[in-house]
């Protein structure tokens, strides 16, 4: 096993999620996605073109993370939707992609491994 699947297998542990591990004795069922302990709304604003927004979604698909993508680049709605919430967040400084709302908060391009920990809580 190379280092980061044996690291990504130690978050997913962590966190919670059962699976990946073969058991022989017990029936258990391998192919369940990963679910946070609490089901958390996550919309993920960002751009299609933005490299750290595919990143960031293909780690998120890559654990089965349920959230919603809005493209706030092409779309004005979203981009109008995503200064509000800064707004309303009092958020001050450089905004960057990808922009995630988490249960009502906002975390301008956070760190996977952080954003893992929030929604272990």
């Amino acid at each position: 096993m190379n280092y980061t699947i044996g690291k990504l297998l130690f978050i997913i542990v962590i966190i919670g999620a059962v699976g990946g591990c073969e058991n022989k004795n017990r029936n258990i069922d391998t192919s369940r996605n990963f679910t946070p302990v609490v089901e958390k709304k996550i919309t993920l604003f960002g751009s299609e073109n933005c490299d750290h927004c595919i990143a960031f979604r293909k780690k998120m698909d890559s654990v089965n993370i349920k959230y919603e993508f809005k493209d706030a680049e092409a779309h004005e709605k979203y981009y109008q939707e995503l200064l509000l919430k800064i707004q309303q967040a009092n958020f001050k400084g450089y905004v960057s992609f990808p922009v995630l709302e988490v249960d009502n908060k906002i975390y301008v391009r956070p760190d996977f491994s952080e954003f893992m920990k929030l929604l272990s809580k």
